[in-house]
């Protein structure tokens, strides 16, 4: 399982349903998360999508200690806390 590949997934799907912006063909790590125009209903929809897929939200999201600004960051998220 490509946890990387699951997180860009799942935001090309969001993206597609709730942004006015084309995802791109390539996303890199640094890429800013607001770019793709989603709103906070639209990130958890993001995060269900992932925890469907991965089995869990990391805690530091659902706790608040981490908002995810960057692609890489969301990616890294879901690696420090896997199961």
């Amino acid at each position: 399982m490509n946890t990387r590949y699951i997180v860009q997934g799942q935001l090309k799907r969001v993206v597609a349903e709730h942004s006015p912006m084309p995802f791109p063909e390539e996303i890199e790590d640094d890429d800013e998360l607001d770019l793709f125009g989603l709103d906070s209903l639209a990130f958890m929809e993001l995060l269900t999508g992932i925890e469907k897929e991965l089995g869990y939200i990391p805690r530091s999201i659902l706790e608040g200690d981490l908002y995810p600004e960057t692609f890489g960051e969301l990616v890294s998220a879901y690696g420090a806390e896997a199961k």
